[in-house]
């Protein structure tokens, strides 16, 4: 899997790696760290989430592993979540440090192809920061409150929507320019037709008019016959 855009694609959606698909969505993630300016197509934005989801189903796994391993060599009387992760020393603690490292290294990312998934699909990009902003309000909300839970699932449920929206149109889109036609075909087919120019025009008027009647033969002595 590739990314599936020409230049002229790329250039005017401000990011080279647009439609990308398969692992060169990961390239787009990372080579679009900090552009909130360009567009990004939904195979770039859902290829980078599911990743992500792998990613994290798989550190959840080693963790959960690490936990059990720990609690193995325990009394299992007296079993307990400080007991496991104190058992557990150096090891919990650098596992939460790469956590919070690699949380931060893809917040400017994760924000920025939201928005750019967002202008893609023709929607304000600001309607993004709104949605965290009542995100973040459920925080402020008391815990267990049904309007909380509501605000936090209808917030999720329309990013969701607007991440599956389609492409607009690019500006151009499919116009290819006519230095990039291949190199088999002659780009003057694509041209039209000229006017023939005044001093080229046939001189019908100058030349003479031939008459299509046969010649008239006058001398007596020797008779015209055909054959």
């Amino acid at each position: 899997m590739a990314i599936k855009s020409n230049a002229q694609e790329q250039a005017t959606a401000h990011n080279r790696y647009y439609r990308a698909t398969g692992f060169s969505s990961i390239k787009a993630f990372f080579g679009n760290y900090v552009n909130f300016t360009g567009r990004s197509s939904r195979s770039e934005y859902w290829w980078t989430i599911l990743f992500g989801t792998i990613l994290s189903i798989v550190a959840m796994i080693a963790f959960i592993a690490a936990v059990v391993g720990s609690a193995v060599g325990l009394d299992p009387d007296h079993l307990s979540p400080e007991r496991i992760f104190s058992h557990m020393g150096i090891g919990l603690v650098v596992f939460l440090l790469l956590v919070i490292v690699f949380a931060l290294a893809v917040l400017i990312p994760s924000l920025a192809i939201v928005i750019r998934r967002y202008r893609d699909a023709g929607i304000p990009w600001w309607i993004y920061l709104i949605q965290l902003a009542l995100n973040a309000a459920t925080n402020l909300m008391p815990k267990d409150s049904t309007a909380a839970s509501l605000l936090s699932w209808a917030v999720s449920l329309s990013i969701l929507i607007l991440t599956l929206l389609p492409s607009k149109p690019l500006p151009n889109d499919g116009a290819a320019p006519q230095n990039n036609l291949d190199s088999r075909i002659n780009p003057d087919v694509f041209a039209a037709p000229k006017a023939p120019a005044a001093s080229e025009a046939p001189k019908a008027a100058d030349a003479p008019a031939e008459s299509s009647a046969p010649e008239k033969h006058d001398d007596p002595d020797h008779p015209y016959t055909e054959g």
